[in-house]
């Protein structure tokens, strides 16, 4: 492996597991990854990595300070990744997988705040995830990530509030395609529970939907680490369930 080429694998898992390593844990070892990918940035360089590095290091940093100038910094860097890399780049579906997420986690922020935030303001993440499925091979291991990525954009309404069987069956396929290893078979599988709920509690409401998001969510209580903080919002989902299904 070339020097630049460990630079970048460390960095990229410095920024993605920062409570691991030996960067430091939590906001310090973000920090620190900030700073080495901005280290990494050349002036006229043609190398879209350190941009992905750096916007991808300012996105997390923004989930930790909330600073709008982290997450304005992050999608300025991940959009001129995107720029540079073009549709041939190799990583070209993963820059567009991470701009639409950061693009996600700004308008989720944002509906905090404001709960009637409309949600076809994530028009373009849902945009992005689906031309980084689209660059996507069968085979890949990215493709149930970035099959849930896009049920979970439709599921919120991003391309209006009718998409809810379509986000379905892009989660149900996560689901079929997932390796039964894969660490995150929990959160596929409450993504599908709770889609299951969402159309249960809509205008037509399904009580057969109902009786499905249960066992969903128990197959993702199952499926998750018993320690698991997301298993609060699992059981969660479960008792929402059972409550449509009682009437």
């Amino acid at each position: 492996m070339s020097d630049l080429a460990r630079i970048r694998s460390e960095l990229l898992r410095d920024v993605l597991f920062s409570e691991h390593t030996t960067a430091g844990t939590g906001s310090e070892g973000i920090e620190k990854a900030v700073n080495r990918a901005r280290a990494l940035l050349k002036p006229e360089s043609r190398d879209p990595w350190p941009h992905y590095l750096l916007g991808l290091a300012l996105a997390m940093r923004y989930l930790d300070s909330g600073a709008q100038a982290d997450i304005d910094g992050g999608l300025e860097h991940l959009r001129e990744a995107i720029r540079l890399g073009g549709s041939e780049d190799p990583h070209a579906a993963m820059y567009r997988q991470q701009l639409a997420g950061a693009l996600g986690a700004q308008w989720s922020a944002s509906a905090l705040k404001d709960p009637g935030k409309d949600p076809t303001e994530l028009s373009e993440s849902l945009r992005l995830a689906r031309e980084a499925l689209e660059m996507t091979d069968a085979g890949s291991p990215h493709l149930p990530v970035r099959l849930l990525q896009v049920a979970e954009f439709l599921g919120q309404g991003a391309d209006g509030p009718d998409r809810l069987d379509e986000a379905l069956e892009f989660a149900e396929r996560a689901l079929q395609v997932a390796h039964p290893d894969d660490p995150r078979m929990s959160k596929y599988q409450h993504t599908h529970a709770q889609l299951l709920l969402h159309i249960a509690a809509g205008k037509e409401r399904k009580a057969e939907a109902a009786v499905e998001a249960e066992r969903s969510a128990i197959r993702a209580g199952h499926l998750a680490h018993p320690y698991d903080p997301t298993q609060t919002k699992i059981v969660g989902t479960l008792q929402r369930a059972r409550l449509l299904q009682a009437g």
